[in-house]
């Protein structure tokens, strides 16, 4: 498989953390975004560096909104689309399925 590299990208948001947020830095167009979804050690002078700006996102849980959710739930009115499930001895398989780019809902592992 051929990989190729993201380039002149306006925004990337980064909900993974470690070195993804200075690696996507080399992805922004100048002027570009890079909004980060998790604590990271990003050094917004590096971003300045590239001709970019680094945004931090956080969010606090909600006390109303999760007993609302937790409420939905108990009710039986969510439900959570599930595209594939594999025993876990396949994650390979169901990692490459992801990887597919065609995954409508969650891939679900099952163990035992």
């Amino acid at each position: 498989m051929r990989k190729t590299e993201a380039k002149d990208v306006d925004i990337v948001i980064d909900t993974i953390g470690g070195d993804y947020g200075p690696r996507s830095l080399r992805t922004l167009r100048p002027g570009g975004v890079l909004v980060s979804l998790v604590l990271s050690r990003l050094d917004a002078i590096d971003a300045g560096a590239a001709g970019v700006r680094a945004e931090t996102l956080l969010v606090e849980p909600d006390f109303h909104a999760m007993t609302w959710l937790a409420a939905l739930a108990e009710a039986g009115s969510l439900r959570a689309e599930i595209d594939s499930v594999f025993p876990l001895e396949d994650a390979a398989q169901a990692h490459e399925r992801g990887e597919t780019g065609r995954v409508a809902g969650k891939i679900v592992l099952t163990v035992g």
